[in-house]
C-alpha cells in the first residue's frame, strides 16, 4: 500500500474512532441528563402521591382539595403503588408488579428514596412515615417522548458519523495528495536520472519542511555521485596511460634490444632504461596499494607521535634525493611548548603524506630554496611548507586530490599525479586539516594543521 493511501487510511480510522467515541458519550450524557430530569419529575410526584393518600386526615378539606387537582393532574398514565412494611399493596393499583420485589422494597426502606428503569419503564420511589404507618410510595411511568428523543438524537448522530467519516476520507485523499505532490515530482526526475553523462540536480519548491532538507541531501549526493564517477573515470583513463606507458617504454626497449647482436655499452643502455620504467611501474603500484588501502577506512594502529621526529625524517630523505634543494626549517614555538608536537597518529601514513608534499615542493620549486615551519595555533600546531616554484594554477586546485590527475604546467616533470590524492586522504582520515594556497609562477603554501 502507498504511503499516501496509508495515511489516508490511518487519519480516517483515528477520525472514525475519536467521532464514534464523542458521540456515544454525547449520546449517553444526553440520554443520562433527560432521565435524570425525568426521575426529578416522578420524585415532585411521589411526593405529591404520598399526601394525596395518607395526609388526607391531618390537612382541612380545603387544602386537600388542591392537593387532589394536583395530583389528578400530575399522575394521569402513571402507575401508583404503595406498598406497606409487610408488602402488600395498601393503595393505588390492585395489581402486583413483577418488577417490584421484595429486595427492591427492602432498598427502598434503606435509602429513603430510590430510582430505577426497566426497560422503558421508569420507577421511583420514596419511603414516607406517616401516623397511619410507614409506606413505600412507587411510581411507575413510562415517557413515549423521552424515547422518541433518545431515538431521533441517536439517527442525528449516525448521520453525522456517516458524513463525516466521508468528508474526512475525502480531506485526508485530498491533503495527502497535496503532500505527497513533491516526492511524487521527485520520483519523476529521479527516474530519469543519468548521472554518468552529466550533473544532474533534482528541482523542489523551498517549502522549509523535512522534505526539503532532505531534497538537498539527495542533491548533494548526487553531486557526490558525479564527481565520484568523473574521478573515476578520469582514475580509469590516467591509470591506463601511466600503466601503458612504462610497459610500452619496456617491451619497445627489449624488443630493440633483441633485433640484433648489440654492444655491451647498448645492453648497459637499454637495461638502465628498463630498470627505469620497471621502478616508475613499481611506485604505480605502490602508490596504488597505498590509496587502496586508505579507501577501506579500516581501523588504524594510533599511537602518540612526535611530529617533529617525522619531519627529520622526511628532510633526510629528501637531502638525499633532492641534494640541490635548500631546505629552512622555521621554529617559531613558544620555548618550552613542545606538547604540541605529539600526535596520536598512524606514523607510516602520517610520514608518507608529509614526504609527498614536502616532495611537491622540492620538485617543483625550480631549485629556489623551500621553508618549512612550525607554529602554535590554538595550543595546536600548524606545519607550513612554501615554495617558490611554478604554483598550481586557479583551475587545477579544483582536481588536485584526483588521481592521476596533473596540473597543465606540470607536464614535463616525473610524477604519477598519486601523491596529493594519497597525502589528502590520509590527513582526512586523521581528521588534519590542510590549506592550499598558490598561484601561477608565485609559489605554493601549504598549511598542515594537527
Amino acid at each position: 500500500m502507498k504511503v499516501q493511501h496509508r495515511l489516508t487510511l490511518v487519519s480516517s480510522l483515528i477520525f472514525s474512532l475519536v467521532f464514534t467515541v464523542s458521540s456515544a458519550l454525547i449520546y449517553l450524557n444526553f440520554t443520562k441528563s433527560a432521565e435524570n430530569i425525568f426521575f426529578e419529575e416522578l420524585a415532585r410526584k411521589a411526593s405529591l402521591t404520598a399526601l394525596f393518600y395518607l395526609e388526607e386526615d391531618e390537612v382541612t378539606s380545603r387544602e386537600y382539595k388542591r392537593i387532589e387537582e394536583k395530583f389528578l393532574n400530575a399522575t394521569a398514565n402513571q402507575e401508583i403503588r404503595l406498598y406497606d412494611k409487610t408488602g402488600n399493596i395498601h393503595f393505588g393499583e390492585a395489581d402486583p408488579d413483577t418488577n417490584i420485589t421484595s429486595k427492591i422494597l427492602k432498598t427502598i426502606r434503606d435509602r429513603e428514596s430510590y430510582s430505577f428503569k426497566v426497560d422503558s419503564l421508569y420507577y421511583y420511589a420514596i419511603y414516607y412515615r406517616d401516623n397511619q404507618g410507614s409506606f413505600s410510595v412507587i411510581i411507575k411511568a413510562n415517557n413515549p417522548t423521552l424515547n422518541a428523543q433518545e431515538n431521533e438524537f441517536l439517527k442525528i448522530l449516525l448521520t453525522a458519523l456517516v458524513i463525516g467519516i466521508m468528508v474526512i476520507v475525502a480531506l485526508s485523499y485530498t491533503l495527502s495528495k497535496i503532500a505527497y505532490s513533491p516526492i511524487r515530482h521527485i520520483i519523476e526526475q529521479v527516474k530519469s536520472l543519468d548521472v554518468t553523462r552529466q550533473r544532474q540536480q533534482l528541482t523542489y519548491p523551498e517549502t522549509r519542511d523535512e522534505l526539503e532538507d532532505l531534497f538537498k541531501e539527495f542533491n548533494a549526493m548526487l553531486d557526490k555521485s558525479y564527481q565520484n564517477i568523473q574521478i573515476q573515470k578520469n582514475f580509469i583513463s590516467h591509470a591506463s596511460h601511466e600503466l601503458k606507458s612504462p610497459l610500452a617504454a619496456i617491451v619497445g626497449d627489449l624488443e630493440v634490444l633483441l633485433n640484433k647482436e648489440r654492444s655491451v655499452h647498448e645492453y648497459q643502455a637499454v637495461s638502465r632504461d628498463v630498470l627505469h620504467d620497471a621502478e616508475r611501474l613499481e611506485k604505480i603500484l605502490e602508490n596504488l596499494l597505498i590509496l587502496a588501502d586508505l579507501e577501506k577506512h579500516t581501523p588504524e594502529i594510533m599511537t602518540e607521535q612526535r611530529l617533529d621526529e617525522l619531519l627529520w625524517e622526511v628532510l633526510d630523505q629528501l637531502s638525499s634525493e633532492y641534494p640541490d634543494t635548500k631546505t629552512n626549517l622555521l621554529w617559531k614555538l613558544p620555548e618550552g611548548r613542545t606538547d604540541v608536537l605529539t600526535y596520536v597518529c598512524n606514523p607510516t601514513q602520517i610520514y608518507i603524506a608529509l614526504y609527498n608534499l614536502v616532495e611537491n615542493a622540492a620538485k617543483f620549486s625550480e631549485g629556489k630554496p623551500i621553508a618549512i615551519s612550525l607554529e602554535q595555533v590554538e595550543e595546536r600546531l600548524l606545519i607550513k611548507i612554501q615554495d617558490q616554484g611554478i604554483g598550481i594554477r586557479e583551475e587545477d586546485l579544483k582536481h588536485i586530490f584526483e588521481p592521476f590527475y596533473r596540473g597543465s604546467n606540470v607536464s614535463r616533470r616525473k610524477g604519477n599525479g598519486l601523491g596529493m590524492t594519497i597525502s589528502g586522504k590520509i590527513l582526512e582520515n586523521h581528521h588534519i586539516r590542510m590549506q592550499i594556497s598558490s598561484a601561477a609562477g608565485k609559489g605554493t603554501t601549504i598549511s598542515i594543521l594537527f
